[in-house]
């Protein structure tokens, strides 16, 4: 069960169903996701999307797509490392970075 209602142009409002696309034909503006959040309120919790696989997967019902996923089934969850070899940057405490070669199945996402 997916929990996505359509998509919505984020500069001008334009509403669109649920279709692979991501501008506005009108403005050509960014479009987002539109959820239908009461029932993701009483279907979902933390805890039962974390007792779940660690692949993108696990967000299924809050992913705009349409049927079961055919390709990627064991991608996401790249692991997030420390930093501490780059140059100090002002306001930056802790730097993390993200290690996209470790993505699965093909390793180069």
């Amino acid at each position: 069960m997916s929990f996505v209602i359509g998509l919505a142009c984020r500069e001008c409002g334009e509403k669109y169903p649920q279709t692979p696309r991501h501008v506005c034909d009108s403005c050509f503006g960014p479009l987002e996701i539109e959820y239908d959040f009461a029932a993701i309120k009483k279907s979902i919790s933390r805890e039962k999307i974390a007792s779940r696989a660690h692949n993108l997967w696990r967000y299924r019902e809050l992913l705009p797509i349409d049927g079961e996923p055919r390709v990627g089934l064991y991608s996401g969850f790249t692991p997030l490392v420390r930093a501490d070899r780059l140059p100090p940057h002002p306001g930056c405490r802790v730097k993390i970075i993200k290690k996209k070669t470790d993505n699965k199945p093909n390793l180069s996402y």
